[in-house]
């Protein structure tokens, strides 16, 4: 079981004499007893006074913990109707509980009665809830890189926080892929000047950078008003080493602008670099915008997170997510595009931070990694099955990304069950 996504607590602690003005009942549940699980129909709403709570998704008898409920805080006693549930969601106790339990209609009576109450609740609980279940439910159709990123900007965004403690094993486990392609990811936001990482710490710290490399499912989750939330932390003296520079992979890290101008610019723009007394920066175009500066017509920092090949790019890649295990269907895809292999193979990894073909092998390798671990398919039909030419060819190939044969890899994984 990983670490959780969010501690909750605290929250509806102001609230507390509202509930106990209600027809509440105190309850008592024992470490390890399971308060609520969604196929279930809920009647009541849960104050947790102490304790803690887990909230949880069951999927292929797996867990993934997603939140601490602690003492201050709510239990939903409902999911919301946008949530679309198709695995288990689960409120487990993990130590000894106390509740005030207030009956739904009583409950709903209330929220009418303070529309303070009611805000809090959707923003806090019911959002937060399909955001983390869109989230998960969504995983396998992104890329390795954004299936990061996506985690990454939904986790900041969610939060207002830029400043991550988590673990490198904790983030594979959310994200679903293995430590060594984590790790590569990391490192190229990090190289990309979008994150910083130290042990057991990310540190966000050009949001709006980041928010290119994310999924197009991201939803937009405002609970945290925008004035509260911190934007690049670039030190001042790096991002004026950038500008001198022209150095292109701070473009959309920071903006800046030239006061004896009014225009504002990207970092690697071609124009000559003004003084350094006369800039001011920004986190976004916008804020340039809204303090008066003008676009620069030659580097267009306010288009600069446009892409016009991204839409083809990613028709692509969803070509090679349906057929990735038809070695010649694949072949005749790419070499009947309208564009010339090194170009593509450049493109997409600009975009996806991998090459088509590399790609095409990882998803052969997470089909062959599944059945592994879900079926009782012998390797050679698993070798097949995922689009490897022989057993041989197989073998080499799985025990140089994964350092042991298919083999010692189900049976490691049998033993971890």
């Amino acid at each position: 079981m990983s670490a959780p996504l969010y501690y909750l607590a605290g929250d509806f602690e102001p609230y507390r004499s509202l509930f106990l003005q209600q027809s509440c009942h105190i309850y008592h549940y024992k470490t390890g007893d399971v308060i609520f699980e969604s196929h279930t129909e809920w009647d009541s709403m849960m104050y947790l006074t102490s304790g803690t709570v887990k909230l949880s998704i069951i999927q292929n008898d797996k867990e993934k913990l997603l939140a601490f409920y602690s003492a201050g805080y709510l239990i939903p006693y409902y999911i919301p109707d946008e949530v679309k549930i198709s695995h288990l969601i689960q409120f487990t106790a993990i130590s000894d509980v106390t509740v005030l339990k207030v009956s739904k209609q009583d409950f709903e009576e209330l929220l009418t009665q303070d529309s303070k109450l009611r805000n809090e609740i959707y923003l806090s609980a019911w959002k937060l809830l399909h955001l983390l279940t869109h989230e998960l439910e969504s995983q396998s159709f992104d890329s390795g890189l954004e299936k990061v990123a996506t985690f990454l900007y939904t986790y900041f965004e969610n939060t207002g926080h830029v400043l991550f403690e988590i673990s490198t094993r904790d983030l594979q486990s959310f994200v679903g892929l293995n430590r060594t392609n984590t790790s590569k990811y990391l490192s190229f936001l990090t190289r990309a000047h979008v994150i910083e990482k130290e042990r057991g710490v990310i540190k966000i710290v050009a949001p709006e950078k980041l928010k290119n490399f994310c999924s197009e499912r991201v939803i937009r989750c405002d609970i945290v008003p925008s004035k509260y939330i911190a934007h690049s932390t670039v030190a001042e003296e790096n991002k004026w080493q950038a500008i001198y520079s022209r150095d292109a992979t701070y473009d959309g890290v920071f903006w800046y602008g030239v006061k004896s101008t009014g225009i504002f610019c990207i970092p690697s723009c071609k124009s000559k670099p003004p003084l350094r007394e006369n800039i001011e920066y920004f986190d976004s175009p916008k804020e340039a915008l809204d303090a008066g500066y003008r676009v620069c017509k030659r580097c267009r920092p306010d288009i600069f997170s446009y892409n016009p090949n991204r839409e083809l790019l990613r028709q692509v890649r969803d070509y090679l997510d349906e057929h990735f295990c038809e070695k010649e269907t694949v072949k005749k895809y790419l070499k009947d595009l309208s564009m010339d292999s090194k170009y593509l193979n450049k493109l997409f990894k600009m975009q996806y931070d991998i090459t088509p073909h590399a790609y095409v092998q990882e998803k052969r390798f997470e089909k062959a990694i599944q059945l592994l671990t879900e079926s009782d398919m012998s390797i050679l039909d698993i070798a097949l099955s995922s689009g490897f030419n022989s057993m041989s060819n197989f073998y080499s190939m799985f025990k140089n990304y994964y350092g042991m044969s298919p083999t010692q890899y189900r049976q490691s994984e049998k033993n971890e069950r």
